[in-house]
């Protein structure tokens, strides 16, 4: 009774783990996550993290058990045609072999393990392209007097607005995330309706003097896309500051084409 449920609760945890594995191989980036509200089947990125750490820990339990219980068939894996117990066996060494490939190979950069990193870092990428990123770190934590005194807006007009748009729960004192979860949108939309209503015909007004946290990291796109900016304006002023700009071209690496740092670009597309 006891093998069999060890076995077969490592098998279902192992099976949850592979598929919140996948999830958090997918889901974005985390400042871009919470700042769009991001779900999944109904849950955040928190859920899922949670929920892959705690099945992690229920697998790491039973594969323990799994093998105390089965302790006799993993010392004749080590053993050799004379019953000798052997710790360099051949299929002991093979997986070490295999095992010191994917570990160090990761490391160093080496196919096929960089490719599998490169392509979820563009899965995410694109989400912070599609979703946006928040002007600065944890944002979406922060009291809508603290957020319009960030971007230089008007906190009374900005809650006009909101209101103006159907938004309810709106005050100074309240986080935007909870304007967000009451009103059924994202942190992201909340934002959306201020800038778009106070900005008026210059939406490079609405970023923020200094560049947001890991701006390096985000694509033209992304930044067009967290800040409402027209991509063709954004990109002729980057070309009059002699910067090569693409939409899929990182803060990070324009700034290197030219020697110059992330921060010098952003400043660029601000107009600084």
């Amino acid at each position: 009774m006891f093998r069999k449920t060890v076995s077969l609760t490592s098998l279902l945890s192992f099976v949850v783990m592979l598929a919140t594995s996948v999830v958090l191989y997918i889901e974005p980036h985390g400042r871009t996550a919470y700042w769009a509200d991001w779900r999944f089947m109904g849950l955040s990125k928190t859920a899922w993290d949670n929920l892959h750490l705690t099945m992690g820990t229920l697998f790491l339990v039973c594969a323990v058990l799994h093998i105390w219980l089965n302790w006799k068939p993993v010392m004749n894996y080590m053993r050799n045609k004379a019953r000798e117990l052997v710790v360099g066996t051949k299929p002991m060494l093979a997986a070490l072999g295999i095992t010191l490939f994917v570990g160090v190979g990761t490391f160093a950069g080496l196919p096929p393990m960089q490719q599998i990193l490169d392509f979820g870092a563009s899965i995410k990428d694109g989400h912070a392209s599609t979703y946006g990123s928040p002007p600065y770190g944890h944002a979406e934590q922060s009291p809508l007097e603290k957020f319009c005194g960030y971007l230089g807006f008007d906190v009374d007009k900005a809650i006009a607005a909101l209101e103006k748009a159907g938004y309810a729960n709106v005050a100074p004192d309240t986080a935007i995330q909870d304007i967000a979860r009451t009103n059924n949108a994202s942190p992201q939309k909340v934002y959306d309706v201020i800038r778009d209503e106070l900005v008026g015909e210059n939406p490079f007004a609405a970023m923020p003097a200094a560049a947001p946290e890991g701006t390096g990291k985000l694509t033209l796109e992304a930044v067009c896309a967290t800040f409402g900016l027209p991509m063709e304006q954004a990109m002729q002023r980057l070309k009059e500051k002699g910067f090569s700009p693409a939409p899929d071209k990182t803060f990070k690496d324009m700034a290197q084409e030219r020697g110059s740092h992330p921060r010098d670009v952003y400043a660029a597309l601000r107009g600084n």
